[in-house]
């Protein structure tokens, strides 16, 4: 029996036979895994794609600049479900350390004035026990770096037939274990020396313990649907678990946003007018005056110029492989 898996490289589906671990794509020659000698989990589907893309319209009602008319007149183009792998660990880590911080010395002048403040050094030590969960993604085509997540343990046992039942595309991995292994060992050593840093200046001596428990690869689902309005093609990527919005385009409100580009240019305008008013006073309260509505000419400039969420148009790239790591700290389960 064989199964479907999606090339991370290209994107192009590879047919693979039962227990095959190493795949070579026949399109761009690029070699993936599919670790089915490993103990695998997958994420449930509790949302379809219909009950998904409802949650999607009603996100999108509490969006600022959405266009009003969307759920009456979108056009559905394509919706999929995708299942993208990522190995999830817990992390115990304990670090001591030892060095330089920075302490404040006040003195009060006799008399009337200002206090003195001094900086000096000091000898600090410490210590830190965390406890992390760390979701990484198990596809270099996934590029987004390793997170800490707090992860729910809503799992179960990965199966071919699962995958199937909902026709969903199933994402070959690159990473190995070991290579996820010394990543959350580095992700942890590197949240311990934010957490040392918050205390000293200069770091003299530290003694760091990291245990990386238990590595699972757990596949989760998200719905990509590419819908069309006005003839512009936008997008949407949602997790078929929770029918959580990950990521998402929308068209804008031309009229909200024109707005915002008129009272810029109002804004502008009245600098320089209130500049010239003020300049028989002298050139700083002119050029004070002329800051002040020019910076507010600036933000509302922003505001009508800048894209509604992600963008604005449909991109034919995989927008997801920037945004998967916010799923990773709300579903992934971890031992």
């Amino acid at each position: 029996m064989s199964h479907v898996y999606q090339c991370p490289n290209c994107g192009a589906p590879s047919q693979v036979k039962e227990g095959d671990v190493a795949v070579r794509c026949r399109y761009c020659s690029f070699t993936f895994r599919t670790f089915e000698e490993e103990s695998r989990y997958i994420v449930s589907v509790y949302f379809d794609s219909s009950r998904a893309i409802e949650n999607f319209l009603l996100w999108v009602k509490k969006q600022t600049g959405y266009e009003e008319s969307l759920p009456l007149n979108l056009t559905l183009k394509d919706v999929k479900l995708h299942f993208y792998p990522f190995w999830v660990s817990s992390v115990k880590a304990r670090t001591a350390f030892s060095g330089v911080g920075e302490d404040a010395e006040y003195s009060q002048p006799e008399g009337r004035g200002f206090r003195n403040i001094r900086t000096v050094l000091k000898q600090e030590s410490g210590s830190f026990d965390r406890f992390f969960e760390v979701a990484l993604p198990a596809s270099k085509e996934i590029a987004v770096p390793g997170q800490i997540a707090a992860v729910s343990r809503a799992r179960k046992f990965f199966s071919h037939e699962y995958v199937e039942r909902y026709g969903g595309i199933l994402h070959g991995a690159t990473v190995t274990r070991e290579e996820a292994r010394q990543t959350a060992e580095q992700i942890a050593r590197g949240e311990l020396s934010r957490l040392i840093m918050q205390e000293v200046v200069q770091v003299n001596s530290r003694n760091d313990e990291i245990v990386v428990g238990e590595i699972s690869l757990v596949y989760i689902p998200v719905w990509n649907v590419v819908y069309e309005f006005k003839g512009k093609k936008y997008q949407a990527f949602i997790d078929a678990s929770s029918s959580r919005v990950i990521s998402a385009t929308y068209p804008p409100d031309i009229v909200e946003k024109t707005a915002y580009m008129a009272v810029s240019a109002v804004h502008a305008l009245a600098g320089f007018a209130s500049a010239g008013l003020l300049w028989t006073f002298g050139w700083l309260p002119a050029a004070t005056s002329l800051t002040g509505f020019i910076a507010a000419a600036v933000v509302y400039a922003w505001r009508g110029l800048s894209p509604t969420k992600a963008a604005e148009t449909y991109s034919s790239g995989d927008e997801l492989t920037k945004q998967l790591a916010d799923i990773a700290r709300k579903t992934f389960p971890a031992k």
